[in-house]
């Protein structure tokens, strides 16, 4: 049985997709249809089944498991011929977050941007594999994160356990919103 404290069994399903819609140039978009032969820089926990499943942790106690784009893009190079001063992106993912006990939840995924792959010194569970106490916050982080939480960590200011929020270079959400979720059954719930 997959202990909540083990960082959750993370399967990403299906389909990935990531497509910059302004500036968006053919080397800026990736699509996965499962991940068999997706030469993604994996690396922790993190693994691909023979089924194109994509499994960040295990049911080890504090895994961390990172799954990156293995070509770094470019955010910023045509801002400087235009007026326009922000990238714009959209991404669809399906997944799944399987606690040992679903009736509590988990510590969540975060779908994450930033300069390096590396985070030396972060930690998993509720820092979900970006930060630890200490980096937590920093302007110099230059991290850009969506996470999709379904555990309640006061530290941070979360209000409710299942939201998703809008992290800049912490875990302190600028912005956050509830996911209502309906129980289908005892180990599935569906969220609106």
């Amino acid at each position: 049985m997959i202990s909540l404290v083990k960082l959750l069994n993370i399967l990403f399903c299906l389909s990935v997709t990531l497509k910059f819609l302004a500036f968006a140039q053919p080397e800026n978009q990736f699509i996965y249809h499962g991940f068999n032969g997706a030469n993604l820089n994996l690396n922790g926990a993190a693994k691909v089944h023979s089924n194109g499943l994509l499994e960040l942790t295990n049911i080890s106690h504090h895994q961390i498991g990172r799954a990156f784009f293995p070509v770094p893009f470019n955010f910023s190079k045509s801002f400087s011929n235009s007026s326009q001063s922000s990238f714009s992106f959209s991404t669809n993912f399906a997944f799944a977050i399987v606690p040992e006990r679903p009736d509590i939840g988990g510590h969540g995924i975060a779908f994450t941007i930033s300069p390096s792959v590396q985070f030396t010194g972060a930690l998993a569970t509720q820092y979900f594999g970006l930060f630890n106490s200490t980096s937590n916050g920093l302007s110099s982080n230059h991290v850009f994160a969506v996470e999709l939480d379904t555990l309640l960590t006061t530290e941070f200011q979360e209000k409710d356990d299942n939201h998703v929020g809008i992290d800049v270079n912490g875990l302190t959400s600028g912005w956050n919103h509830r996911i209502s979720c309906t129980r289908t059954n005892y180990n599935r719930k569906a969220y609106y």
